[in-house]
């Protein structure tokens, strides 16, 4: 059972609510054991003889403490659900935000579905993290301390080793959740590379039935599926495993601590009644730990989805604006490239050195040259999606980087090719038209689109 220092951290301005959540928790908990150990006396009762007359309170109190305690078990699913929207609205608030603040370079870089999948899936997955997993992983710890002080009221030992076992189902998973979390990871990764590949397949869906490769395309959706499937049956798999450790030692400590129970009232230590109220309490005991149990694959599929929404977080801006700069309306239409050069970031292919070009006032310009020349590059640069690592770029006779990203964008407006390159090597995608093709046609194609020299420069 993992408690996620950094996943906490998106919980600030909610903590009083989960709070309150888990303080509900523990009084339903409370409940339950009053719940149960009434019904311990009320069979004692009924086992000592007692006339009809005498069972009619203890069997009101019964059901009025049954009908409580599913009252505040509702109060609590409802205010931990309300609590964990309220955390997911602000958490997809601020991956927007943090998105818009990494600007379009970063979006360019990332796979679509990859991205979509993490505001998605991974946010309603964080949800049911925070509505479910940590206020019962709260709960969980807490409620064994303050049953045990219940049971030790009414026999010491055996509520030691009631508390005993209860930590131990509660501790004892923690061993195998190195393990658990490696293969949720490995899942949330074969998910992340089914639904990119998915989506490119949307996305380039005409291009795939122009060339006749939507059979190809199929198969790498099925490879990937079936990557998803095996890594979700391992998923399930130790979390089953993990399961089954919690699951033993709740029924060793109940046995246990009832063998040892019956042990003290043949030697006359315990009375019968009270042995039947630790039978009945031993129920309620370990609750808290098998819900637990029930929601931990969700606690770690959103631990797993957490991965994601770190990766964005974390990411710095390509650009960074600054926070000085003053808007200025009616900047003349006027672009300068001073000296520049540029390479993509992780790159050490040269894009453009001392690049130098002027465009007045009224001036159409046709930028003309083969693939990967640098043509679109420079209306990356212009709308400042990147910097140059030398040189200038003015926009009316001022420094871009003295100008707002939001002016900037402003000014400009930019028409793109309807064009799609899928996920992968040049020469798949050059194989889109024949997957048989040679490595002579892929490269007679490459001549033909005249795109080969500009490919012949790129890293292996």
């Amino acid at each position: 059972m993992q408690f996620e220092k950094r996943l906490w951290s998106f919980t600030q301005g909610v903590r009083g609510r989960i709070a309150f959540s888990v303080f509900i928790g523990i009084v339903a908990a409370a409940l339950g054991v009053i719940r149960l150990a009434l019904l311990g006396w009320l069979i004692g009762l009924v086992l000592l003889g007692h006339s009809i007359d005498e069972l009619i309170m203890p069997i009101f109190f019964t059901a009025f403490v049954i009908l409580l305690r599913g009252l505040f078990e509702h109060w609590r699913t409802m205010t931990a659900h309300k609590t964990s929207a309220i955390i997911q609205k602000k958490l997809r608030r601020h991956l927007f935000d943090q998105i818009i603040n990494l600007g379009p370079g970063y979006a360019g870089r990332q796979r679509s579905g990859e991205l979509v999948l993490t505001l998605v899936d991974g946010v309603e997955q964080l949800e049911t993290y925070f509505g479910e997993y940590l206020p019962q992983l709260l709960i969980s710890t807490l409620t064994p301390v303050l049953i045990f002080a219940f049971v030790a009221f009414l026999d010491l030992p055996v509520a030691i080793i009631l508390l005993i076992a209860a930590f131990v189902s509660l501790l004892a998973p923690s061993l195998w959740h190195k393990f658990d979390t490696k293969r949720s990871l490995e899942r949330q990764q074969a998910y992340a590379a089914f639904a990119s590949d998915f989506l490119d397949g949307i996305q380039g869906l005409a291009t795939l039935k122009s060339f006749g490769q939507s059979k190809s395309r199929i198969d790498l959706l099925k490879k990937r599926s079936i990557e998803l499937f095996r890594s979700t049956m391992w998923v399930l798999a130790t979390n089953s495993l993990s399961r089954g450790i919690t699951d033993t030692a709740i029924a060793v400590g109940a046995a246990a601590g009832l063998g040892y129970g019956a042990f003290r009232v043949l030697d006359g230590e315990m009375e019968l009644t009270t042995l039947l109220i630790i039978l009945m309490m031993g129920v309620e005991i370990f609750r808290p730990m098998r819900d637990l149990r029930t929601v931990l694959h969700e606690g770690m599929v959103g631990l797993s989805a957490a991965q994601g929404v770190y990766k964005i977080f974390n990411a710095e801006p390509l650009v960074l604006e600054k926070h000085s700069v003053n808007y200025k309306p009616n900047l003349e239409p006027s672009i300068d490239f001073d000296s520049v050069s540029f390479s993509y970031p992780e790159h050490s292919h040269i894009v453009h050195d001392c690049l130098n070009f002027s465009i007045k006032k009224g001036e159409r310009i046709g930028v003309v040259g083969s693939s990967g020349c640098g043509k679109s590059s420079i209306v990356k640069l212009l709308l400042r999606f990147h910097d140059p690592v030398q040189g200038s770029i003015t926009l009316g006779g001022r420094d871009l980087k003295n100008i707002s990203l939001d002016q900037i964008r402003n000014e400009i407006s930019v028409v793109h090719q309807d064009t799609f390159l899928f996920h992968g090597t040049i020469e798949e995608n050059i194989q889109m038209g024949r997957q048989n093709a040679s490595e002579r046609d892929i490269n007679d194609a490459a001549i033909d689109a005249n795109i080969h020299e500009f490919v012949t420069t790129l890293p292996d």
